[in-house]
């Protein structure tokens, strides 16, 4: 039986979570300013969070399995809400990187534990759809924490992030009163890290599905990274190019529903991963090549609409993946490590080559669509 009330609870605290990325550009100018750290050491406060995921993905991961995925959950939100508090009231430089890193922490925690208490908490004809939508928490998040720049501009940046510290706050109090105790499995305490990271690696699909993920991370900042830079090169506006990368992020969080709703439909989630890669990579090529500004624009909301099928046909995926329940956050901590690698490495190498030349920016994309066409063709078998 399908319960929709924690569903709910953890799609907020999630959204809630990736708010607190969001946050960051939306106030990095003033937090610049007022510690004197310029635009680069401003941007450090995002690429925390990136760094955080992509070195300690999978030990966070075995970790949520270790005490459970709702204390994981718990732990994690009160964390980040704590965190994000002291981010906030932070008198210098170094305590708010600090709180940063601790947000960055508590964010792992929720997020790896979130699939596994959502999968238990719907049952199997629901679970397409359910996974659509908590593949909707990254960008609806970002956007959120986006839509505080007018508050850091009426009231400040501290204000405007104490706000959200709070809201995280009260989805923490949500979540412990409607995540059932019972629901996703627990590691047994006496099982080797090792004998767990073995299973995994025998199981192959959480290491195919993780490459999905991947690559699909690399088209994804392949288009959110630059295309604003890229329309601006074609003679737009800076506000006109940062509105169109706004609205490629609300297209992507489209396409996941769409993928949750095809799944409930029946349509099979390795065969979205094929048509969203394939489609992805061919239109974010075309954003590096096509020189009208329209159709880049088009181009990218697109390719981000259709790359939104992917994150929830993965996520679907992953709990038939794992030989057992409980290493369904320890695969879930090794999908966001392969992603956050992919964030950190992607970004220089396609800024270098379109440096270069825009149209060199196309190769990345294309390699990482031809090899998520080619693990996803290898789950279905």
């Amino acid at each position: 039986m399908t319960r929709w009330a924690p569903v709910a609870a953890i799609l907020a605290a999630g959204i809630l979570g990736a708010a607190q990325i969001g946050k960051v550009p939306a106030a990095m100018t003033t937090i610049g300013a007022e510690f004197g750290l310029g635009l680069a050491g401003a941007a450090l406060l995002v690429s925390l969070f990136a760094l955080m995921a992509a070195l300690g993905g999978l030990a966070i991961g075995l970790a949520a399995a270790r005490i459970g995925p709702r204390r994981a959950l718990l732990a994690g939100l009160a964390l980040g809400a704590l965190a994000a508090v002291g981010a906030a009231l932070a008198p210098n430089t170094a305590l708010l990187l600090l709180a940063r890193v601790v947000e960055g922490a508590g964010f792992l925690l929720l997020a790896v534990a979130a699939p596994g208490l959502i999968a238990a908490s719907v049952a199997a004809q629901d679970r397409g759809l359910a996974m659509g939508l908590w593949g909707t928490y990254m960008p609806a998040g970002i956007a959120l924490g986006l839509l505080s720049a007018p508050l850091v501009e009426a009231a400040g940046w501290r204000f405007a992030w104490m706000t959200l510290a709070l809201l995280l706050g009260a989805a923490t109090l949500s979540c412990w009163t409607l995540v059932p105790r019972a629901g996703a499995a627990t590691a047994p305490t006496g099982a080797p890290i090792q004998a767990q990271l073995r299973a995994l690696v025998a199981a192959r699909a959480p290491l195919r599905i993780a490459a999905v993920f991947a690559t699909y991370n690399v088209m994804y900042f392949g288009i959110a990274a630059f295309l604003p830079a890229r329309l601006e090169s074609l003679g737009a506006g800076t506000g006109g190019a940062g509105a169109a990368a706004a609205v490629a992020a609300l297209a992507n969080a489209g396409g996941n529903l769409v993928s949750g709703l095809l799944m409930g439909r029946g349509v099979a989630p390795d065969r979205l991963v094929v048509v969203g890669a394939l489609g992805m990579a061919v239109m974010a090529a075309g954003v590096y090549v096509v020189p009208d500004p329209f159709v880049v624009t088009g181009l990218a909301v697109l390719a981000c609409a259709i790359g939104g099928l992917l994150p929830a046909a993965c996520f679907a995926l992953l709990p038939r993946a794992v030989p057992s329940p409980a290493l369904l956050a320890p695969a879930v901590g090794l999908v966001i490590q392969g992603n956050n690698l992919a964030q950190l490495l992607a970004p220089p190498l396609i800024g270098a080559l379109a440096t270069l030349s825009w149209s060199l920016a196309t190769l990345p994309l294309l390699l990482a669509g031809l090899l998520a066409v080619l693990a996803g063709r290898s789950l279905a078998r």
